[in-house]
């Protein structure tokens, strides 16, 4: 009898930049509780719960203990301690986590081995933010079978129009990353024709919590 092969499965893997140091907050906001977990942990759980293949969380080494992370094979932590540093440097220390391809931004532990085997240029990389927890699994969901639908797209969630995250880019893009001025707005500029909007339904989609008024607005 002939053997029917399986379908290539395109693969999503998540980033959740999350090293920043809450200044408009005036404290730590990844460590603050959500949901029976934290900002960042459930920013994490929602990706997992998506059914992402690895979620690389980067974040600074004093708060990991902190942000009640599952523990789950398919999380991996990457430190980023700089505090200059802008999310782009986190991403990029993430991609570098991911693939090991010795491209890495500096915080990033060249010699740990990647927590995926040489993932494929053909896969997908998702960004979330962690300080969007209220982001629902649904909507990643959405964005990554859309990415999957069309893998040489950049797939940008969007709520009435208005674009928001996840963000999910070709891993075969990860070089033009590294290069970027600016962050991931110049990737789209430089490939709008590839962009696709996913209209998801979702308000969640558009909000960071950056001030105590939008943290406590979370409860409501």
């Amino acid at each position: 009898r002939a053997v029917i092969p399986m379908a290539l499965h395109t693969s999503v893997f998540g980033i959740v930049p999350a090293a920043g140091l809450g200044s408009r907050m005036g404290r730590p906001k990844q460590t603050l509780p959500f949901r029976g977990s934290t900002m960042v942990g459930s920013v994490v759980r929602t990706l997992l719960d998506a059914g992402l293949d690895t979620v690389v969380l980067v974040t600074r080494s004093e708060l990991v203990a902190s942000l009640g992370l599952l523990s789950e094979k398919r999380l991996s932590v990457a430190v980023n301690d700089d505090a200059s540093s802008q999310m782009i440097d986190s991403i990029r220390i993430g991609l570098s986590a991911l693939f090991d391809d010795g491209a890495a931004s500096s915080g990033a532990n060249k010699d740990k081995p990647s927590p995926i085997d040489r993932a494929s240029d053909c896969s997908g990389i998702l960004i979330v933010p962690g300080d969007m927890p209220g982001l629902a699994v649904a909507t990643c969901r959405l964005c990554a079978e859309a990415f999957r639908r069309e893998p040489t797209k950049i797939i940008l969630a969007a709520h009435n129009g208005r674009r928001g995250h996840p963000l999910i880019f070709p891993a075969a893009l990860r070089s033009v990353v590294y290069q970027l001025d600016g962050g991931l707005n110049a990737l789209l500029d430089l490939h709008r024709d590839r962009v696709r909007l996913v209209e998801t339904g979702d308000p969640a989609a558009l909000e960071d919590v950056d001030t105590w008024d939008q943290y406590q607005l979370l409860f409501r």
